[in-house]
C-alpha cells in the first residue's frame, strides 16, 4: 500500500528498496522502519522547500544539508546545568561505578560532562520527535501512522 505525504506518493517499490538499510527481526518490521524513514524524510524535505532552504528538485547532499539546517533552526534544546546534572547523578548513581564490580561511585566531577552530553542528546532527540509529530499533524498523510510508530 503506498504512502502519501500531501500530494507526494511514496511507492511500495521505494519502501522495498529502502528496506536494505533497516535490518530487523521480521520483514514486516523492516518494511515499517523503511516506510517511517521515507515518510520522515519527505516531511522534512517538504518543510525545507516551504522554508526556502531547498529547491523543489534538489536531492542527495543538498537535501541532507537542507534537512540539517531545518532541524538546527526549528529544534532547540536547553543545555543541562550543573544542578540538573547533579540531580541525574544522584538519581542514577548506580550507573557510575568507580570500577567494574565496585559499589563505590565515580565522583560527580568525573562524570558531569558525560551526563551533560547524555541529557543534551536526549533533549534534542525529544525535540526532533516532537517536531516530526507536529509536521505530520499539519500534513495530509495517508497509508502510515507516524505517531504510532515513534
Amino acid at each position: 500500500m503506498p504512502i502519501f505525504v500531501n500530494k507526494v506518493e511514496i511507492t511500495d517499490d521505494a519502501v522495498f528498496r529502502e528496506m536494505q538499510y533497516h535490518p530487523a527481526a521480521t520483514r514486516e518490521q523492516a518494511r515499517d522502519d523503511a516506510a517511517r524513514a521515507l515518510l520522515i524524510r519527505e516531511l522534512l524535505r517538504q518543510e525545507a522547500v516551504d522554508k526556502g532552504l531547498l529547491a523543489e528538485g534538489d536531492t542527495g547532499e543538498k537535501l541532507d544539508t537542507a534537512i540539517q539546517k531545518l532541524l538546527e533552526q526549528e529544534v532547540t534544546a536547553p543545555e543541562a546545568g550543573t544542578d540538573v546534572c547533579r540531580r541525574y547523578y544522584e538519581q542514577n548513581i548506580e550507573r557510575f561505578p568507580a570500577a567494574r564490580g565496585s559499589k563505590l561511585p565515580q565522583p560527580f566531577e568525573a562524570v558531569e560532562n558525560r551526563i551533560r552530553d547524555y541529557l543534551q542528546t536526549r533533549s534534542i532527540r525529544h525535540g526532533i520527535q516532537s517536531y516530526l509529530l507536529d509536521l505530520a499533524h499539519k500534513a495530509r498523510v495517508a497509508g502510515f501512522d507516524l505517531a504510532a510508530s515513534l
